[in-house]
């Protein structure tokens, strides 16, 4: 199973996550499962719109770094633009699990690195995995997500 954490800061964030998820299906793989959306504060830089967030499960017949190249087909035809680290995104996938694998290149870290203090990540992933989140296990403190909907496939 491959978990992806998609964002959205940018133009109409809900739409966004639908034409990702869309695509997601369309080019990587078939979606077992996906979160709620759940807002949440920028992540990094402040002064910007606050994010949608949310995870999918995916099955696919595709390794890693082939799912990594697809995905930045993905953002970059939906029409994300380089600005800074942490900066506004379009539209940002991130692979937080890939079936189980380590992975540490230059361009590709799985898991991913920093999933354990994020609860835009943390919160979603635990929704899909269907388990109880005790948020005292993870360094979260003031981060504060919020259910907003649902995106129906």
């Amino acid at each position: 199973m491959i978990f992806l954490q998609i964002g959205s800061n940018i133009g109409d964030r809900f739409s966004n996550l639908m034409t990702c998820i869309k695509n997601i299906e369309l080019l990587i793989g078939k979606i077992i499962n996906k979160s709620k959306i759940y807002v949440s504060e920028c992540w990094g830089v402040k002064n910007q719109r606050d994010y949608f967030n949310m995870v999918v499960a995916i099955k696919s017949i595709y390794d890693a770094t082939k799912v990594l190249k697809i995905i930045s087909i993905i953002e970059n035809d939906m029409g994300r633009e380089s600005t800074f680290r942490y900066g506004p995104r379009l539209i940002d996938i991130d692979i937080i699990f890939f079936n189980n694998y380590e992975v540490n290149q230059d361009n590709l870290t799985i898991p991913h690195y920093d999933w354990k203090n994020r609860l835009f990540v943390i919160e979603p992933l635990y929704e899909v995995l269907e388990l109880e989140l005790n948020k005292s296990e993870y360094k979260i403190n003031g981060q504060k997500v919020k259910r907003v909907g649902n995106i129906n496939l």
